[in-house]
């Protein structure tokens, strides 16, 4: 979901109608069976309010709290929480730019994002 301008991380949208975006979707001679293609439009189309919306929280990314959405961390989480999230991953050597933050009860799930799995963990929980 790469519509966000950098620097102030507003959101921009696609100078196409929801209706066109849908139609170019299903105009794919692959659409509608039971394939692969067809998977991935169903997924697509579930963030289609979230790709075409402009108004709060889908118009900047930020935190909930602030009146932002992002996917780069759950909506439960706060500043602190982000904070805290980010000591770890410095005294672990981890680069934040690169993960993806999800706070589950009293814990944080640490998502990696990395072609090779050999030798690592894929997600890391603290």
């Amino acid at each position: 979901m790469g519509n966000y301008h950098s620097f102030g991380h507003n959101k921009f949208i696609p100078e196409n109608f929801k209706e066109t975006f849908v139609t170019i979707l299903f105009s794919n001679p692959l659409a509608g069976g039971d394939n692969k293609y067809s998977a991935v439009i169903k997924e697509l189309l579930q963030v289609e309010n979230e790709i075409f919306n402009d108004k709060a929280p889908y118009h900047q990314i930020n935190f909930p709290e602030k009146g932002g959405i992002t996917a780069y961390f759950s909506r439960n989480m706060v500043a602190a929480d982000l904070e805290l999230v980010n000591q770890f991953l410095v005294s672990q050597s981890v680069d934040v730019l690169n993960t993806r933050a999800f706070k589950k009860e009293s814990k944080f799930v640490i998502t990696v994002g990395s072609i090779s799995t050999e030798g690592t963990k894929l997600g890391i929980e603290f």
